[in-house]
């Protein structure tokens, strides 16, 4: 039997909830991230998780009414829950924070602004972001890194097929730094598939120099280079 002096849920002070999001692309060779202006200053998206929704149903909501994005084909990646008691000056508030990173092509009429970060995963602008969404923005860009050391285009940055340089190049702007070629290359082609003609002809794209092989996604999902990637001064 439960004792007299047990106290029901509603006895204890209960903080906000919400759901916040950085959205991550890379454009020109530089990461960026989605930045909503309000009355108050540039924060990233979000919105509190209202009575008896889900946090993957707010997730959706933030995605579809607050940046206009249809979430069926967006694929989270939940980062952590930011807790410090004062990080809103407005109340007691906890952040349950994901990431997305989508193809720049899609977020031509996003909600917000599209902003460059630098290395460390702060606005190149040096502006500062309300409450702790600057903790936020570097904690996705973080994990962005951490995914592309191990894996070839996990989150469909590129529109296949691709050649090894494209393919690179992306890899570099989402690690900060230049890669060595060869190695990446050895690294990365058992893990595509090279496109051919009918006949059998590897298929291939000229540009400026000598044509370019090109590839498409092969292999399972969880498929991994398997250690990190050299960098080009290594």
């Amino acid at each position: 039997m439960a004792s007299a002096k047990s106290a029901r849920l509603n006895d204890y002070p209960r903080p906000n909830v919400a759901v916040d999001i950085a959205v991550l692309t890379v454009i020109d060779g530089r990461v960026h991230v989605v930045v909503q202006q309000s009355d108050d200053g540039p924060a990233l998206p979000g919105r509190f998780i209202r009575e008896r929704r889900t946090v993957g149903e707010t997730v959706r909501e933030v995605l579809e009414l607050k940046l206009g994005l249809s979430p069926d084909h967006v694929h989270p990646h939940l980062l952590e829950v930011f807790s410090e008691p004062d990080r809103d000056p407005r109340g007691w508030t906890i952040s349950i924070a994901h990431s997305v990173a989508l193809p720049s092509d899609e977020l031509h009429h996003v909600a917000g602004e599209l902003q460059p970060l630098t290395e460390e995963g702060r606005l190149e602008s040096g502006e500062r972001l309300l409450y702790d969404h600057d903790l936020i923005v570097a904690a996705a860009a973080d994990s962005f890194r951490r995914r592309y050391e191990d894996r070839p285009d996990p989150d469909g940055l590129l529109r296949p097929p691709y050649t090894l340089t494209d393919l690179r190049e992306l890899h570099e702007a989402v690690l900060g730094r230049r890669l060595m070629r060869d190695s990446f290359n050895r690294r990365v082609e058992p893990l595509l598939a090279p496109l051919a003609d009918p006949t059998g002809k590897p298929q291939t794209r000229v540009g400026g120099g000598r044509p370019a092989r090109l590839f498409t996604p092969s292999g399972p999902p969880t498929a991994t280079f398997g250690w990190r990637l050299p960098s080009a001064e290594e």
